[in-house]
């Protein structure tokens, strides 16, 4: 069977956008395991080749078993660090996600948590997320998560925040898809080639 060139680019074309249009989810899970206790914002970490800068003012402590969702070392306001930690937190990561989902508490009291996402400098949108306080403890907890295209999001409450658990997730060619567009490149230069011959 013999292609004309112009049907050959076409189908050859067309394979590549099928291949390029297919992609998978990448996690990264952010827990503050690895971390220092008293490490204070701002501070980077890098999963799975995605990293993220945390800053404000907070810092990784113990969460000495005062949450029910939180536990091992979470990023929190006045609980390790200064006593005058407090403010938005942000996160900004060294590429866009396409979702982010992480367990929160606001300290003390039930509470609201707002969500500001960007893509660098552009708004992507905000949403706010409540905390309930969990029977026989005192901090409100909740969970929130965004989906979108963004690489930074900003945290904020009149309470103290905590943050554990932060999964970030990524858009990434999966290898198939991969493989058949270097296929494809690879016809594309023996078609070339034969047609100077």
């Amino acid at each position: 069977m013999t292609f004309s060139r112009s049907t050959f680019l076409v189908l050859l074309s067309s394979a590549l956008l099928l291949a390029s249009a297919h992609t998978a989810q990448a996690d990264a899970l952010f827990d503050f395991e690895a971390n220092t206790p008293n490490d204070p914002t701002p501070f980077t970490d890098t999963v799975n080749g995605l990293s993220a800068t945390f800053g404000g003012q907070a810092s990784v402590c113990d969460s000495l078993g005062l949450f029910q969702s939180l536990s091992g070392n979470i990023l929190v306001q006045n609980l390790c660090g200064p006593a005058t930690e407090s403010g938005p937190l942000s996160l900004s990561f060294s590429a866009n996600l396409t979702g982010i989902a992480f367990n929160f508490a606001t300290a003390g009291a039930a509470g609201t948590v707002t969500l500001a996402a960007f893509e660098n400098t552009t708004s992507v949108g905000s949403v706010s997320f409540p905390s309930t306080v969990p029977t026989g403890l005192f901090n409100g907890e909740g969970l929130a998560s965004f989906s979108g295209t963004f690489n930074r999001v900003t945290l904020t409450s009149s309470l103290p925040l905590a943050l554990d658990n932060v999964n970030a997730q990524t858009t990434v060619p999966e290898p198939a898809a991969l493989a058949t567009v270097l296929a494809g490149m690879g016809l594309l230069a023996v078609f070339a080639r034969q047609r100077k011959r």
